[in-house]
């Protein structure tokens, strides 16, 4: 079965489930994300998510979701499960209460998963124009060749990446975005 067969199956599942087992789950899902090292507590949200039909199949659909949506604001997040999963709104008015009742613990990851980023230590550019090519509409481009040198825990790494200029601004923008951020958070 393909990961999009059981995607829609989970969402089918979920169209078709009772508020009150969608609210058990998705706090469980919640939960699970919040507090997964906690053994005590992860056997109590089995034994929980046990009494609810299909709930596995539901609950690791929730948690995928949530996990690769936490970094977005809660709006954003219930926007995604009803324009992209088509669920009512009383099923999202279940996902927004919860992810409030919770907020503080899913800022904690928000943070903790950023500041697992490495750090940038060195950054070279080359400015360039397309002299010779194949192609006759990209003779005469500008673009930017940027050498990346980051720290990923002791060891020193290069990544290197070339763009258009239009590339280029956009990157520049949301390195600036990244700038005012942090200067925020400091």
């Amino acid at each position: 079965m393909s990961e999009l067969s059981i995607e829609q199956s989970a969402v089918d599942l979920i169209k078709i489930s009772t508020d009150k087992d969608f609210k058990i789950l998705t706090e469980a899902s919640t939960l699970f994300l919040t507090d997964r090292y906690n053994s005590d507590r992860l056997i109590d949200l089995n034994k929980t998510i046990e009494s609810v039909k299909d709930s596995k199949i539901i609950t690791k659909f929730l948690i995928k979701q949530i996990n690769e949506l936490i970094r977005s604001d809660q709006p954003k997040i219930v926007k995604h499960f009803q324009s992209n999963f088509g669920l009512d709104e009383s099923k999202c008015s279940i996902i927004k209460s919860i992810l409030e009742k919770y907020a503080e613990e899913l800022r904690k990851i928000k943070f903790s998963q950023t500041l697992m980023i490495s750090q940038l230590v060195d950054m070279e550019w080359k400015f360039g124009v397309t002299a010779s090519t194949n192609y006759i509409d990209k003779l005469g481009q500008a673009f930017l060749q940027i050498k990346l040198v980051y720290n990923t825990g002791g060891k020193i790494e290069s990544r290197f990446m070339e763009l258009t200029l239009p590339q280029f601004y956009s990157f520049l923008l949301e390195m600036n975005k990244a700038k005012s951020q942090m200067d925020y958070l400091s």
